[in-house]
């Protein structure tokens, strides 16, 4: 029995009998002396109702000889006497052998209220909301519990768990991986429906193999996005700016985004830290020294698909030139549009974006003499002001300043050229679905990345 093996149940008092007798019991447990524990810890609840440690077997040892009846007296004999996690938990547990439903989710929930990182009970919570039939609030709570049991390295291991507890982050990732695929699906019908199946087989197994989490190959060693890889596109780190004639557009107006561009420097009112991120963040290492850092910054004219009416009232020239182009668009997703700032004697890290299928453009505005260069693959090129450089940003890449002055572009999305109509609408329509699932579940949204 599991009963004394969770963190939170151990020996909650400071008396020194108590704590003895707890320790004989522990020792009976593991001599597997079943009778001799309880009778011990009997014990140890006449003197101490709460003792969690106590609790904790006496609750689940009523359980399992199918007395759940005296299981939620025991626990709420205890909470009478204080209200902790453990208690709460136990509470629920004993309410769930009663088939009481409602009850024990709410008991679950108060558990989590106080202690949000405690994974059985988001991971029970999430059993009584699946019962009562609350699909949503399961997939969200699954969904949390995941979240939890990944960022405690739990996932790492997980036959060192429990096998109760591991048979609940199962089927958490069962639940969430079923919402989201539907929810992915009835996106895509409209599509196949239009163009066939057959059309779109590509993006089907990109997001097969990501959302199953078993890698296609890799068609270059330096291409390596960290969401989604299309299969049957050449690896091309670099495209030739002949390749693009729309682009004559927006060459054409440098100099009037450059000026509106000045005006921005001139005040900085609307400039950020391009790279934002907790502390704690997977990529945090990456990005430490530019983290939050005004030595590279951003002035945001799209953002994930939304413009930004502050930023671009003020650069009206600019909005003009880039929406008479065929940018990417992807709801809450693309275009990105923005000017990027880098400043003198800095270096980005070598980073890979989310997604090949997306080609990155850098329109050069401000270039210091031998300022540095943009590097993806293994081909490094310089800027040129006014002549766009156009990559894929899915292969690693870097890009640094050596001059003693700032460097500047502007830096939008469009689609690659290798995709046909029916792919860009299959990946803008599985991307924004997956996106809309992760902001309505509170999860992370793997489709989001920077340049």
């Amino acid at each position: 029995m599991q009963a004394m093996a969770n963190e939170r149940s151990k020996d909650n008092s400071n008396d020194p009998l108590l704590q003895q007798l707890f320790a004989l019991a522990q020792r009976a447990l593991r001599q597997g002396d079943l009778a001799s524990a309880e009778q011990l810890l009997t014990s140890v609840l006449a003197s101490e109702p709460a003792h969690a440690g106590a609790l904790n077997f006496m609750v689940l040892r009523a359980i399992e000889a199918n007395d759940a009846t005296r299981a939620r007296q025991l626990a709420e004999q205890a909470l009478e006497r204080a209200s902790t996690p453990p208690l709460h938990y136990l509470h629920g547990r004993a309410l769930e052998a009663l088939s009481d439903h409602a009850a024990a989710r709410a008991a679950f929930a108060r558990a989590v209220a106080q202690d949000p990182l405690w994974l059985p009970a988001l991971l029970w919570q999430a059993s009584q909301e699946e019962t009562l039939g609350l699909q949503d609030a399961c997939v969200g709570t699954s969904l949390r519990a995941l979240r939890v049991a990944e960022k405690s390295g739990l996932l790492e291991s997980p036959e060192r768990l429990p096998s109760d507890i591991r048979d609940r982050i199962s089927h958490a990732f069962f639940v969430t991986d079923q919402r989201r695929d539907r929810d992915v699906e009835a996106a895509l019908a409209p599509i196949r429906a239009r163009y066939g199946t057959q059309a779109i087989e590509r993006i089907d197994r990109a997001l097969e193999a990501s959302m199953s989490g078993q890698q296609l190959p890799w068609p270059h060693p330096l291409q390596r996005p960290t969401f989604l890889l299309i299969p049957g596109l050449e690896p091309r780190p670099w495209f030739d700016r002949e390749e693009f004639p729309f682009l004559d557009q927006i060459e054409a107006h440098t100099a009037a985004i450059r000026e509106e561009l000045l005006g921005v420097l001139a005040d900085e009112v609307g400039l950020s830290p391009y790279i934002d991120m907790s502390s704690d963040a997977p990529a945090a290492r990456v990005w430490q020294e530019l983290n939050r850092s005004s030595r590279w910054s951003s002035y945001h004219l799209y953002r994930h698909g939304e413009r930004i009416e502050a930023d671009s009232q003020r650069c009206p020239r600019t909005m003009e030139a880039l929406d008479s182009l065929p940018l990417m668009h992807v709801p809450h997703h693309s275009p990105e549009a923005l000017f990027s700032i880098l400043k003198a004697g800095t270096r980005i890290p070598p980073h890979t974006g989310v997604i090949n299928g997306r080609l990155t453009v850098h329109l050069p505005l401000i270039v210091p003499h031998d300022c540095g260069a943009l590097k993806a693959g293994d081909e490094a090129r310089m800027w040129e002001e006014g002549r766009c450089l156009i990559f894929d940003d899915s292969f690693v890449h870097e890009a640094w300043n050596d001059s003693p002055h700032d460097r500047a572009v502007l830096i939008f999305d469009i689609w690659d050229p290798r995709l046909s109509q029916a792919e860009r609408e299959a990946l803008s329509a599985s991307v924004a679905a997956i996106g809309h699932f992760n902001r309505t579940f509170g999860g992370d949204d793997p489709t989001r990345g920077s340049h």
